[in-house]
């Protein structure tokens, strides 16, 4: 085997196993923060009008636990997407990746800080570090994003595509926003002022983004389906084969 072909085939193996690892950090955070949501010690020797209350302390958690999992599950489909257009790698990129996975790997503190008290909505510190976390996320993975694009010629497939596939125009808007948010949420909380300003921001927030991608991206692609992704990551492995017999030519 010649020593550049050696060299693209480590390439390969390396970038899945940024992958995998990726993969494994959000596995294991998922898995973490359903410990959280525990039955009392001496449930099987309860009554039923026991069990009930125990049903009634316990659901709050669910709930929580349930909205976690869909909100990491985005999260990872995300990076799925944006990891789909990779071709080559360096160590800016896995420290930006390790940057994401670390607000990732908050997840379960904010949880369970959240859940320390029973009056959930009276308890704004908490609410609000779950919602400063799912911030903090956002803000990293539009950094991680935004890094693929300003080196799409080098580490990307299909690099004409990534912008418009990421709504790159949008989501930059996240390295404004997410800040002005979570500042927001932390005056709201250490002044004592009413919720309903972060909700209100918040659906401001909602309806902007959709304007803007009625403006920039009016006939986008669904390039969320599973196909899709799949179809992008053999392109990308075939990209490094391809450039690796290149090499040998």
């Amino acid at each position: 085997m010649d020593k550049n072909d050696e060299q693209e085939l480590k390439k390969e193996f390396q970038l899945e196993r940024i992958i995998f690892f990726s993969d494994a950090v959000f596995a294991i955070i998922i898995t973490i923060m359903i410990l959280d949501v525990k039955l009392p010690e001496m449930v099987r020797q309860i009554s039923e009008t026991e069990s009930k209350n125990v049903f009634e302390q316990i659901w709050p958690k669910l709930v929580a636990y349930s909205i976690s999992f869909f909100v990491i599950g985005s999260f990872w489909m995300g990076h799925l997407r944006i990891f789909s257009f990779l071709k080559n790698y360096n160590m800016i990129l896995v420290a930006i990746n390790l940057l994401f996975l670390f607000s990732v790997s908050l997840f379960p503190f904010a949880l369970s800080f959240a859940l320390s008290s029973s009056h959930l909505m009276h308890f704004t510190w908490g609410l609000y570090t779950y919602i400063g976390i799912i911030c903090f996320t956002f803000f990293t993975q539009t950094i991680l994003i935004g890094y693929l694009v300003k080196n799409k010629e080098d580490l990307c497939v299909k690099n004409s595509e990534i912008e418009t596939a990421l709504e790159w125009k949008i989501r930059r808007l996240n390295l404004f926003i997410v800040p002005v948010f979570i500042i927001l949420a932390f005056l709201v909380t250490s002044y004592g002022l009413s919720y309903y300003i972060v909700a209100i921001s918040f659906i401001i927030y909602v309806f902007l983004i959709k304007r803007l991608k009625k403006k920039y991206y009016p006939n986008a692609v669904n390039s969320w389906s599973v196909l899709s992704l799949l179809n992008r990551r053999k392109t990308a492995k075939h990209a490094v084969r391809k450039t690796s017999n290149k090499k040998l030519v």
